[in-house]
C-alpha cells in the first residue's frame, strides 16, 4: 500500500508572516509561532482538506511590541494520489480560487452605493498554484460563535429561513455579475461540476439501483420501490436525464452555490434563545452558473425532513421576495414573478429527487463508518462502497426515513 502522508508542511513561517500582515494591515511583525489541526472531522467535507492555522506573533514598534494571535481555516488539495486526480478532473480548487478572486470582489466592486455582501467566509488568500503554496485560506468563524447545524436532525424552520435570505441575496448579487461581466461564459461556471467526472454513468445508476433494493426489503414500500425500478429503466440509467435537468433553464439564471447540503452552511445562534440569528454558505467549488431553484432544490431534499418541508410555501415566499428586494436596492429589474418563480420550482423536482438518491447515505454516514479522509485515498468507487454499506449494513433509520420520504413525494407529483 502506497504511503499516505497527511501533514501540511507546505506551510512556513514567512508565508504565515505575509498573510497576517495582509490581514491586518500591520507591516513588520515578529513571527513567534504556528500550529495546524484538523477544522473538519470524518463526514464533515468530502473534497479538500480543512485545517485550522493558530499563529502567534508580535506587532507594533519598539517600545509598544505587543503578542497577538491569529487563527485562520485553510483548504487544501488532497496529497492522495487519487482524490487528487478526482478534484482536479472535476476542477473543484480552481473554481473555488476564481469564486473568491474574481466573482466574489466583482459583486462588491459593481456596486455604487449601499454595498450588499454576499454571505460568505472573508477570503484572505487564494491561490491553486504551488507557488508560494496552493490553498484557500479563509477566516475562522467559530471564534464569533457559528457552528454546523445538526445533520442526522436536519435544518430546522429558522435556519432555513435564513437560508432563504442568504440565497436570495447571493442570487441577486449574481445576476449583477451576469448583466456586466461576461463570466456566464467561462467554461468552469457553463457545466455543471461533475460533468466531466469518467464515473458519472456509474455513479448515477448506482445511487438509483440501491435505493429500490432498499425499498424492496422494507415493509409497505415494494411498490414504490418498483415505481423507482421503472423510473431507472425509463431515464437508461439516469446520466443523460441528470445532466438534462442540471443544465435546464428557466426563468432565471444567475450564479449558484451548487453544494448546498447542511454542512455547507454555518449557523450563529443567539446565546439567549438559541435561535440561529446568522449563516454563512461556504465550500464554493461546485459554483455555476444556472436556473437557482437547483440550489434550493438541493438544499430542501438534502437536508431536510417531511415535516420540516411541509412550511416550503412560507420558504419559498421569502426567497423570492429577498430575491427582488436584494436586486432592487442593486438598481436591477427582475423579470421573474412569483407564478414564474414557482413553475421553475416545480420543473427542478426531479433535480431534488436525484441529489437526495445520491447524497443522502454519504452525508448522514455515523462518524465511526466513515474513512478517515485525511489519510484514507478515497476514489469514486470507495465513495460508492460507503454510500452501499450506508444502505445495506450499517445504515440508520434517519437515511432510510429520508430516503422513503422523498420516494414518497416523487410519487406523488408523479415524477415516479
Amino acid at each position: 500500500m502506497d504511503e499516505i502522508h497527511h501533514d501540511v508542511d507546505e506551510i512556513r513561517q514567512e508565508f504565515l508572516k505575509t498573510l497576517i500582515e495582509k490581514d491586518t494591515g500591520e507591516e513588520e511583525i515578529e513571527m513567534k509561532d504556528f500550529h495546524v489541526e484538523r477544522a473538519t472531522e470524518a463526514g464533515d467535507n468530502f473534497a479538500t482538506i480543512v485545517y485550522r492555522i493558530k499563529a502567534s506573533y508580535i506587532s507594533g514598534c519598539h517600545g509598544s511590541r505587543k503578542n497577538r494571535g491569529a487563527v485562520f481555516i485553510g483548504k487544501f488539495l488532497p496529497v492522495q494520489p487519487k482524490r487528487r486526480e478526482s478534484i482536479e478532473q472535476i476542477g473543484f480548487f480552481k473554481r473555488e480560487v476564481l469564486v473568491y478572486n474574481d466573482l466574489i470582489p466583482t459583486m462588491i466592486n459593481l456596486q455604487k452605493e449601499k454595498i450588499i455582501m454576499p454571505d460568505v467566509p472573508r477570503c484572505i488568500y487564494a491561490n491553486e498554484e504551488s507557488t508560494p503554496i496552493a490553498a484557500v485560506i479563509m477566516e475562522d468563524l467559530r471564534p464569533k460563535g457559528f457552528r454546523l447545524a445538526n445533520k442526522y436532525q436536519g435544518l430546522q424552520p429558522n435556519e432555513i429561513r435564513l437560508l432563504m435570505r442568504a440565497y436570495g441575496r447571493l442570487h441577486a448579487l449574481g445576476v449583477l455579475v451576469d448583466r456586466h461581466t461576461d463570466y456566464s461564459s467561462w467554461p468552469i461556471f457553463r457545466f455543471y461540476a461533475y460533468e466531466k467526472h469518467p464515473q458519472l454513468r456509474e455513479m448515477v445508476r448506482n445511487s438509483l439501483d440501491s435505493v429500490w433494493r432498499l425499498l424492496e426489503d422494507m415493509p409497505g414500500q415494494k411498490e414504490n420501490a418498483r415505481r423507482v425500478k421503472d423510473y431507472v429503466v425509463k431515464v437508461d440509467g439516469g446520466k443523460e436525464r441528470f445532466l438534462q435537468l442540471s443544465n435546464q433553464g428557466g426563468g432565471l439564471q444567475t450564479f449558484l452555490h451548487g453544494d448546498c447540503w447542511c454542512n455547507n452552511m454555518m449557523f450563529r445562534y443567539d446565546t439567549d434563545t438559541g435561535e440561529p440569528v446568522e449563516m454563512k454558505i461556504l465550500d464554493l467549488q461546485i459554483v455555476a452558473y444556472g436556473n437557482p431553484c437547483r440550489d434550493l432544490m438541493f438544499a430542501l431534499y438534502c437536508s431536510t425532513s417531511r415535516e420540516v418541508r411541509e412550511q416550503t410555501p412560507d420558504f419559498l415566499k421569502l426567497y423570492h421576495d429577498t430575491l427582488l428586494d436584494t436586486a432592487q436596492s442593486l438598481g436591477l429589474v427582475l423579470d421573474y414573478s412569483f407564478q414564474d418563480f414557482q413553475k421553475d420550482m416545480e420543473a427542478h423536482e426531479e433535480f431534488g429527487f436525484f441529489m437526495a438518491m445520491f447524497i443522502i447515505p454519504i452525508i448522514l454516514a455515523e462518524k465511526p463508518e466513515v474513512p478517515e479522509y485525511v489519510t484514507t485515498d478515497l476514489n469514486p468507487d470507495k465513495m460508492m462502497r460507503l454510500r452501499e454499506q450506508q444502505l445495506f449494513s450499517e445504515g440508520t433509520a434517519t437515511i432510510k426515513q429520508r430516503l422513503v420520504e422523498v420516494v414518497e413525494h416523487m410519487v406523488q407529483l408523479e415524477v415516479l
